[in-house]
């Protein structure tokens, strides 16, 4: 994977959705919140060109730039793969579902090497980044995010610092050598994601990092949202229903926005994709709010939020502080398109990734079995009609394949931080360090 040239970032503004304040990006970082002083919200991005225009000759992703917050592109990247099965189908009884997968599946074209949608997320946010950046971008992962940031960031030479928990370091891999630029840092000590987020928001603070902005970056929402975009270019129209599993519901936020600008563009109908969106028992904030009718989350003791994580088959969906209540996010998504939301157990899931194997024939990662069961569970529960056209987000598969290739090359951190010692000193001394090994 090369970098192509660099352009500029004329083709869209940013617009924040609580009170219409527009603006031009900008050399200077990512920028991710409104200046005005109002509730929370997210900035959306509006391209100039308000149809879809598929640029055959672009790589992957790069096809669909125009819908895209990019200032460049690369060569050699991955899109989404999006088909019908006939196995699947007709086990689940429904005419018009199509698969969207994001993972590692040669057979089917499908050339994400950390088997994980998140790639689509690292190549949008990477290809934001000013030709003039000189800092060194912080990254918080659960897992697959930060394999795909490691992975894209590595084969590009970006500068980037990822941090996760510690617990997750045995599951992480990429298939490329990792540069002395690139960086991995685990937290050590009784952590899950929410603490590797503050951490990396603790990080980004310092001289010579900025913060990659998770949900808050258009960039990775409209990167995700280009699942969509691969979807109705296969499909020829907006699909009636949408599923995937969530952990923060940035996901789900990106294929909402996504399916808005088509609608509004007129080229492939005018319905409203519903969102199903899917989590995993026994955590499953977004859902009991979604089923409370609640606008907000609804308030969970945070020992028992932890103890939650920690029992969930599919680890990447933890996100215990998801983008749920501010404008423009998980609710305002659900509410526009009339959503609904699963909880499924880990058992559940288990089965579900398991007969997705035997019918299709290769394996799913267990966030995709989560959305897979709670997308039995819709047609079980009559919340989708058999002729209604489905798009179901695999949002990962294809490890095993990497695995007989032997393409995984294991991880180690590059700084290793603890819960208990993570004053602004030992943070100072740990960077400092850090950027000494950098610079040598």
């Amino acid at each position: 994977m090369t970098k192509n040239a660099a352009c500029d970032s004329a083709h869209y503004t940013l617009r924040c959705l609580e009170c219409g304040e527009s603006y031009q990006d900008t050399d200077e970082g990512f920028l991710l919140n409104c200046q005005e002083n109002h509730k929370a919200s997210l900035l959306r991005a509006d391209y100039l060109s308000k149809k879809l225009y598929i640029r055959d000759e672009e790589p992957g992703i790069f096809r669909y730039r125009d819908w895209l917050p990019v200032r460049r592109n690369y060569s050699g990247v991955a899109r989404t793969i999006v088909y019908q099965s006939d196995a699947l189908s007709k086990w689940l009884g429904l005419e018009n579902l199509y698969l969207a997968f994001n993972g590692y599946w040669p057979e089917k074209g499908a050339c994400m090497e950390t088997c994980s949608f998140k790639e689509l997320e690292a190549l949008s946010v990477t290809s934001r980044i000013s030709p003039q950046e000189r800092g060194i971008m912080v990254v918080s992962s659960a897992g697959n995010t930060g394999m795909a940031f490691l992975q894209i960031c590595s084969q590009v030479d970006i500068p980037l610092l990822v941090v996760v928990p510690a617990e997750v370091l045995s599951s992480l891999w990429i298939t490329c050598d990792k540069p002395p630029s690139v960086m991995l840092a685990t937290l050590e000590g009784d952590v899950d994601y929410l603490d590797a987020i503050e951490l990396a928001d603790a990080i980004a603070l310092h001289d010579g990092f900025y913060p990659e902005g998770g949900a808050k970056n258009i960039a990775r929402r409209d990167g995700m949202g280009t699942v969509v975009l691969s979807a109705v270019e296969t499909m020829g129209k907006i699909p009636d229903h949408y599923f995937q599993a969530v952990g923060s519901g940035t996901g789900g936020i990106a294929a909402w926005e996504m399916a808005t600008r088509l609608r509004e563009s007129g080229e492939y109908g005018d319905n409203i994709m519903r969102l199903h969106l899917v989590q995993n028992k026994p955590f499953t904030v977004m859902t009991d709010a979604w089923q409370a009718e609640s606008p907000d989350l609804i308030p969970v003791e945070e020992s028992i939020a932890r103890e939650q994580v920690k029992g969930v088959y599919a680890k990447v969906l933890s996100n215990r502080k998801p983008p749920y209540a501010m404008r423009g996010g998980v609710y305002d998504a659900l509410y526009d398109t009339g959503g609904k939301t699963y909880a499924i157990d880990n058992a559940t899931a288990e089965q579900a990734g398991r007969r997705f194997e035997e019918l299709e024939g290769c394996d799913l990662h267990p966030a995709a079995a989560v959305a897979l069961a709670g997308l039995c569970q819709a047609v079980e529960n009559g919340s989708i009609g058999k002729n209604e056209s489905v798009l179901f987000n695999i949002t990962g598969g294809g490890a095993k394949r990497i695995a007989a290739e032997d393409k995984k090359v294991m991880l180690e951190p590059d700084i290793i931080f603890n819960k208990n010692d993570l004053s602004e000193a030992t943070i100072m001394h740990k960077l400092d360090d850090l950027l000494k090994v950098m610079s040598s």
